[in-house]
């Protein structure tokens, strides 16, 4: 075995615990000196200067009985109330807060780092585990939540437990119960995250199932067979969930909508058909960082059934024809991939030769993801992502930040999932899986670095309050 990423079994434990500390580790050695100097540059900043912060002092002062009919935020208050009791009874400045949240996405990634590296201890050490987390801790959309006050990483933690409290081969009542309960803090910190509810119950009708196992896509016995016990496992699986759905009708009739009102014009439920080819794309493009854990897998697809790679491939490109693909910041279409897209070819105004080759791309790709994994981890990850892009279809706003953040924990799962699945890393191919992450991290890491210390600008005061929001004023360079 080649020590340099592999390791004995005598040694998986401390490899384990080492990356689970090792990346959250790295992450406080990039934030928390941003935090420290008082760094107030950027989208970040701007949006927690003007929302999140002014939300979380008006709770401090409404303290015990905060007001929750409207806010400067247009998500539930989970975070801003959970900041507002540090604020109230330990320390109400700014950093003190910062430092308070950035332990949120400590939790985050040591969460991630521990579960990827258990599936991949007897392949991949501690450092080739960091590696392979590094592209999320190095996108500006969760290295901003991380630094300022912004709600992102706490829904995002709460998504990363409920898929793998899923994945557990495992299922019974203390698994739905502990799901119950995270799926209540996930709608507190997030309402629109209330598709992870649906993980439960595919993760109940599947029932228990093999870590280990390799097999072709999509056969019957997966998910059919003895229907009575399956459709028992779902009807107590549903619910334990339930309490989440009278959270999500608590808050609409309280907003009477799925925002609070001063959001209601921008966040309010709208169809925005562009959000499942822009996932897949961005699907393909940080797949193909992580090539080395789908391709033999893709192959062997692709010579037992090639008819799902090509109809994989036709969906991918009729997603990404029908819809209008654009750049259009008002109808949403704005941030990231965007940029790159207002400067490519274009059809009739309206279609996005780009977007409609990555979506095709991005449909490839995740076949080819999901022929890596075992069958029951494959339907619940195939569900997270159907899951997810059917609720944020429901968001007219199309912006990077709402997406890429989870692209990047459902591949990193994906690629620990594979390894644990038996996708072996042999030689050179052990090289491009550590390779191919670190590299993403890099170019991340760069458009992170040029957004918030090169073109974002210093964030002031608009001046905003419940009822009189205008986020056009404030600088969305990303």
């Amino acid at each position: 075995m080649d020590q340099s990423l592999g390791f004995s079994t005598g040694r998986y434990r401390r490899s384990v615990l080492a990356a689970t500390l090792g990346v959250p580790a790295v992450f406080a050695l990039i934030a928390w000196p941003m935090i420290a100097t008082g760094l107030n540059k950027g989208r970040g900043a701007a949006d927690s200067l003007n929302y999140h912060e002014k939300a979380i002092r008006t709770f401090i002062q409404q303290w015990p009985h905060p007001d929750l009919s409207d806010y400067l935020s247009a998500t539930t208050p989970g975070y801003h109330l959970l900041l507002a009791a540090f604020g109230k009874f330990i320390s109400d400045s700014r950093m003190s807060m910062q430092f308070a949240s950035s332990l949120i996405t400590i939790a985050l990634f040591a969460t991630i780092a521990s579960a990827a590296a258990w599936r991949m201890r007897r392949y991949v050490n501690a450092g080739g585990v960091i590696c392979i987390c590094l592209p999320l801790m190095a996108s500006m959309y969760v290295l901003s939540s991380g630094v300022w006050l912004l709600p992102d990483n706490a829904a995002w933690l709460g998504v990363l437990a409920m898929l793998l409290l899923t994945l557990r081969r495992s299922q019974g009542l203390i698994v739905w119960l502990t799901a119950g309960a995270v799926m209540l803090a996930l709608l507190f910190m997030r309402q629109n995250h209330l598709w992870a509810a649906g993980l439960v119950w595919v993760g109940a009708w599947l029932g228990p199932g093999p870590a280990r196992s390799e097999s072709p896509l999509f056969q019957r016995q997966d998910i059919g067979g003895l229907i009575i016990p399956r459709l028992l496992r779902t009807l107590i699986a549903i619910a334990f969930t339930a309490p989440a759905f009278l959270v999500i009708w608590g808050f609409h009739s309280k907003w009477n909508g799925l925002v609070p009102p001063s959001f209601n014009d921008m966040h309010g439920v709208g169809i925005q058909w562009a959000t499942p080819p822009f996932v897949l794309a961005l699907v393909g493009i940080v797949g193909w960082f992580y090539v080395a854990f789908w391709w033999e897998s893709l192959r062997k697809l692709v010579n037992e059934q090639a008819w799902i790679a090509f109809l994989a491939a036709i969906v991918g490109l009729v997603l990404g024809v029908l819809p209008e693909t654009t750049p259009d910041r008002a109808a949403g279409r704005a941030t990231g991939l965007w940029h790159v897209v207002r400067k490519t070819p274009q059809i009739a105004d309206h279609i996005s030769v780009l977007i409609a080759f990555l979506s095709m791309m991005g449909a490839v790709v995740l076949v080819g993801w999901l022929r890596a994994i075992n069958p029951r981890s494959r339907w619940i990850m195939l569900a997270a992502m159907v899951g997810f892009i059917t609720a944020n279809s429901f968001n007219p706003q199309l912006w990077q930040r709402y997406h890429e953040p989870f692209v990047l924990i459902w591949t990193i799962v994906c690629a620990s999932l594979a390894v644990w699945s038996g996708e072996r890393l042999e030689g050179p191919t052990r090289r491009v899986a550590i390779f191919g992450p670190a590299i993403l991290a890099l170019m991340l890491g760069y458009v992170s670095f040029r957004g918030i210390f090169i073109q974002g600008v210093e964030a002031t005061d608009g001046g905003f309050r419940p009822g009189h929001v205008e986020p056009s004023g404030l600088d969305r360079s990303e």
